[in-house]
Parts: structure tokens; C-alpha cells; sequence
């Protein structure tokens, strides 16, 4: 990606983070992606439960023509749960969050 300004190319460092929260009173986990890109915080996404012990497939890519993320997470004999993240580029103030959202950035 390029720096309009200084005409420097920029390599953006995006992060993602599992997050896992246990159901009170239950054996069951909420199962989240939290996504970072250059030490800002872009969005957070559910991927549904899993059962304690349970095995889940979980996977995170890019979609660059519709410039999102794409999470999944897939149980054994279950179809995927996806959920998508919309991302654009730093220096575009397009916001994938509404204006009231405590991820937008502070930035637009």
C-alpha cells in the first residue's frame, strides 16, 4: 500500500485474536475473532458456541474485492458459521463501523 504523501509504501500488520468466553453456568464457549491492524482495533466478530472438548475448524482470509474479512469456524457434521468484517485501508476514511461505534477510528 502506498503513503499518498511521501509516495513510501507502507506494509500494514493486521492481527487476529481468538477470543474464547465461557457461558456462565453452562459447558459451552462463545467463540470470537478480534482483529487488529496496525495497533488499532477494527472489529470483533462471533463465530457461535462450542461445547467444552468440542473441535472447531477455525479460519480467517481476506476478501479483497469486497474488502473484508472472512471468519469461519466449522464443527465436525456442522455446516460453517461465517462472519464477515469490513476493513479499508488506512488513510481512506470509509468506516466499516457506524459513527456512534467504539471502534471507529478516531482518525475520520
Amino acid at each position: 500500500m502506498k503513503d499518498n504523501e511521501s509516495g513510501a509504501s507502507h506494509r500494514l500488520e493486521v492481527q487476529a485474536f481468538l477470543m474464547l468466553e465461557r457461558v456462565a453456568g453452562s459447558k459451552e464457549f462463545l467463540v470470537s475473532v478480534l482483529l487488529q491492524a496496525d495497533g488499532q482495533f477494527i472489529g470483533k466478530t462471533s463465530l457461535g458456541t462450542a461445547a467444552e472438548g468440542q473441535e472447531i475448524l477455525l479460519s480467517l482470509r481476506w476478501d479483497k474485492p469486497k474488502q473484508r474479512f472472512v471468519a469461519s469456524s466449522q464443527a465436525a457434521g456442522s455446516v460453517p458459521v461465517l462472519s464477515f468484517i469490513p476493513f479499508s485501508s488506512p488513510g481512506v476514511c470509509r468506516l466499516p463501523f457506524s459513527p456512534d461505534s467504539r471502534w471507529r477510528r478516531a482518525s475520520c
